[in-house]
């Protein structure tokens, strides 16, 4: 009887069929050799570098690891309902110019995402939210109405990223909002991409303002929009 195929044999098909040798597969997923051989010789479990490795052959991670379910990662066939995995949508606006005040959580809906694409980019769906957006600050990366993907678990600053934060609107108010972080000489501050808009964002603000302080929500990690 055959023995079953394991991981280090779905990734070796994989690699081979792609025409990759194993040192050109570890640099394509940024880890050590002596890391992905281990795990193509099953001599370790490698659990947390599979993201990496599905990402680079393009294959499915729910298939790297069962060896079930659609194979290559763009396959558009009929996925089954483990494919998919249910993200919280809030009716609660986030404001990309004068921002919405914030209320409490109501989630209204669920929207599903792919598994295996939420686990190459290493993302928690617990840690998942959707609001959408309103307002002109953050045109054109993002536009009114657009559907915005954040990590709750994600709040520390970095340079370039968009970040969901909640900002002071005026006495006891507090606003959710959409900016983009720079950091310069240590210090963090969050601006709008369009600061011609209708809006209180025409310079920057520092995040440890002593007034209006700014508190990171989460990163953004998915942007969503019609088209045309």
């Amino acid at each position: 009887m055959l023995a079953a195929m394991t991981i280090g044999d779905r990734i070796k098909e994989a690699r081979k069929l792609r025409g990759m040798s194993r040192p050109q597969l570890a640099e394509a997923a940024n880890i050590k050799y002596p890391t992905l051989a281990g795990i193509e010789n099953n001599d370790q479990a490698g659990t947390t570098q599979l993201p990496q490795i599905a990402d680079a052959l393009g294959v499915s991670i729910r298939w790297l690891q069962t060896g079930k379910g659609q194979k290559d990662a763009g396959d558009t066939g009929a996925p089954d309902d483990g494919d998919w995995s249910d993200i919280r949508g809030y009716a609660q606006a986030i404001g990309l110019g004068g921002g919405p005040e914030a209320q409490e959580y109501a989630e209204t809906h669920k929207l599903k995402f792919r598994a295996d694409s939420l686990a190459r980019k290493r993302l928690r769906p617990n840690a998942l939210a959707v609001m959408y957006g309103r307002g002109d600050s953050m045109e054109p990366r993002i536009h009114s109405g657009d559907a915005i993907l954040f990590d709750t678990s994600d709040t520390r600053p970095r340079d370039g990223q968009l970040y969901v934060v909640m900002v002071d609107g005026g006495g006891a108010a507090k606003e959710y909002q959409v900016k983009r972080c720079e950091i310069i000489d240590d210090l963090v501050f969050f601006k709008s991409d369009n600061p011609r808009g209708d809006h209180n964002w025409k310079k920057p603000k520092r995040m440890d303002s002593p007034r209006h302080p700014i508190e990171v929500i989460g990163r953004v990690r998915w942007i969503g929009s019609w088209e045309g």
